[in-house]
């Protein structure tokens, strides 16, 4: 285990890396974090390649649940595949002592260690084999012992950056799919409430326009409130008349021959009356609008 120098911007990182750096880094992943097989697939473009990529690593590894995929076309029908799990970089970056914040960008080390064919790095040995795939194999294989992170820096990085998640997904593909599921029954739930609220309200409201039309309704609520307000001021005139002819009424000292309505006005005649005690006892309340004496009788006339 070796401590790789804070001036280095490229670093090789293995399973057992632990680093000091305060500065941006790329870095190589070493083979111990991929899967790498040349595959013969009779398709044009890269997304169908990748497509098949699943079933093709089915017969490598035994589950392909958690992996990601990425491919590179050599040529035609040929490509280079990759099958990584995206949580043991993770995991690997941040147990190395990495702040990820502080990664620029990540690369297989399948695509950036050509110049070199063999090599040795964190006493782990690297070689690429005769179809140029680069491996791990026991340092007892190596004959030239080229320390890698001596030329390191040399290294021109290609465009084929892994494309990888910087964050631990805590939840598993399954437990992804379970909460899918039950969103998706959750949102089949609520659309058949929203349906079943819908056909209800549609029915009340069919309700409703049978009612008013039994009854006599009016058809809306502008015409219901214009009703309503018109009672209203009928009502309250009538509580005036009534409030006026009590107040009149009350008053036993004074002999009413006889009192009419006609709308605000009231017209009453008094016998024998003290027109001036009338006129005081009335004024207190409401408008006298004449007030005439004739043959005894006080004819007297009052706004309400």
């Amino acid at each position: 285990m070796s401590l790789v120098s804070s001036k280095n911007k490229k670093v090789f990182l293995c399973s057992n890396t632990k680093l000091q750096i305060n500065h941006k880094v790329d870095i190589i992943l070493s083979p111990e974090f991929y899967w790498v097989r040349v595959f013969d697939i009779p398709v044009k473009s890269l997304t169908q390649a990748r497509h098949v990529l699943p079933t093709l690593f089915e017969d490598i590894l035994e589950t392909t649940n958690e992996l990601s995929y990425q491919v590179l076309k050599l040529k035609e029908n040929k490509y280079l595949c990759f099958a990584y799990v995206n949580k043991k970089i993770y995991e690997a970056i941040k147990n190395s002592g990495i702040n990820l914040s502080l990664v620029n960008s990540i690369y297989f080390a399948q695509n950036e260690c050509k110049d070199f064919k063999q090599f040795t790095i964190e006493d782990k040995s690297f070689l690429y084999t005769n179809d140029n795939i680069l491996v791990k194999v026991p340092n007892s294989f190596i004959s030239e012992k080229l320390e890698l992170n001596q030329h390191i820096e040399n290294i021109n990085l290609s465009s084929n950056k892994v494309d990888i998640k910087l964050y631990n997904n805590i939840l598993t593909p399954k437990q992804i799919y379970t909460i899918i599921a039950i969103c998706l029954f959750l949102s089949l739930i609520n659309f058949y409430k929203v349906f079943s609220y819908k056909n209800e309200i549609s029915t009340i409201d069919e309700r409703i326009e049978k009612m008013k039309e039994n009854s006599a309704l009016p058809s809306s609520i502008l015409q219901a409130d214009s009703i309503i307000n018109k009672y209203k001021a009928i009502a309250t005139t009538e509580i005036k008349k009534r409030e006026a002819l009590d107040y009149i009424l009350q008053n036993n000292k004074f002999k009413i021959k006889n009192i009419e309505l006609d709308k605000d006005i009231l017209n009453i005649n008094y016998e024998n009356a003290d027109k001036k005690e009338i006129e005081d006892y009335i004024s207190k309340k409401y408008k006298i609008v004449s007030s005439v004496v004739k043959n005894l009788t006080l004819n007297m006339k009052v706004k309400i």
